[in-house]
Order: structure tokens, then C-alpha cells, then sequence
């Protein structure tokens, strides 16, 4: 079952309105709207919060893995869409690129599925630090490959 589908499954069975979900999440209910829609899909910091509220694993409303395959997919050129040895193989020698900082916030972000907060607790920085980390390494894996494949 997709994330919206399954969000709107679990706010039907609480007695929840979009409207009233919305109040408790301190967001619109366009919003709520559009992630049961498929429009939209909640952070996972918002996933977690809805998980608690529900009363459910956060797994229910989303796969963890996938929502991070598509935030690095933007980083992966055509050329290595499909994956395996040759994406493997270059994505290890990117990363003997990165300092020892980077590339361990890349890894326990893409490898251990690590939320910005966890890996910002181990290096002492703030969660938005973190996704700038990530963002900026995105940016650089991406050119990378693209070099790595001329």
C-alpha cells in the first residue's frame, strides 16, 4: 500500500478529518491532502511523528530505503541507472575521495539509513548541517560519475 493510501487508511480508523490530522501535525490540510493523493510524501521526520500518533511502525507508512534511494538517484547519472558492479565499484572510489567527516555521514546516511539528526549527534553538528553535508556530497557524487564515465 503506498504512504498516502496508507496515511489516509490510519486517519479514518483513528476518527480523524484531514482537518483534525492536520491541527495535530501543525501543517494544512492541503497538505494532508496531497500526501494521501500521492501529490506529496511526508518527511520521515513526519513519518515518525505519524507512526507514534498511529500508534504504528514507521515501516507501515513508508519504506525507509526507498525514500533514500530516490534522494541519491538524483546524484546518479543515466549511464549507472541500472546499478550493480560498475555503480558499486565507482561509488567506493568516490568515497576514498571524501574526508573521513563526509564520508562517514554519506555512509550512515545511504548504508545505515541513518536520520540527519542520529548522524548529526555523532559528529556534533545540527541536522541541517547534516543535509547540507549531504546535499554538497550529492552534488560532487554526481560529478563524479559523470567524469568517471568519459
Amino acid at each position: 500500500m503506498q504512504t498516502g493510501q496508507q496515511i489516509a487508511k490510519l486517519r479514518t480508523q483513528a476518527g480523524l478529518t484531514q482537518e483534525a490530522l492536520a491541527e495535530k501535525l501543525f501543517v494544512s490540510r492541503d497538505l494532508i491532502s496531497k500526501w494521501e493523493t500521492g501529490k506529496s510524501r511526508p518527511d520521515y521526520k513526519t513519518v515518525l511523528v505519524l507512526a507514534r500518533l498511529f500508534s504504528v511502525e514507521p515501516d507501515t507508512l513508508v519504506d525507509r530505503a526507498s525514500i533514500l534511494s530516490e534522494e541519491l538517484a538524483s546524484a546518479i547519472p543515466p549511464a549507472y541507472a541500472q546499478g550493480g558492479e560498475p555503480l558499486a565499484a565507482a561509488l567506493n572510489a568516490f568515497l576514498r575521495t571524501l574526508n573521513e567527516r563526509d564520508r562517514g555521514v554519506f555512509v550512515r546516511r545511504y548504508y545505515y539509513l541513518e536520520d540527519p539528526a542520529e548522524i548529526g549527534e555523532k559528529y556534533g553538528v545540527k541536522a541541517d548541517y547534516v543535509r547540507t553535508i549531504l546535499m554538497r556530497t550529492r552534488k560532487k557524487l554526481k560529478s563524479y560519475l559523470k567524469e568517471e564515465r568519459l
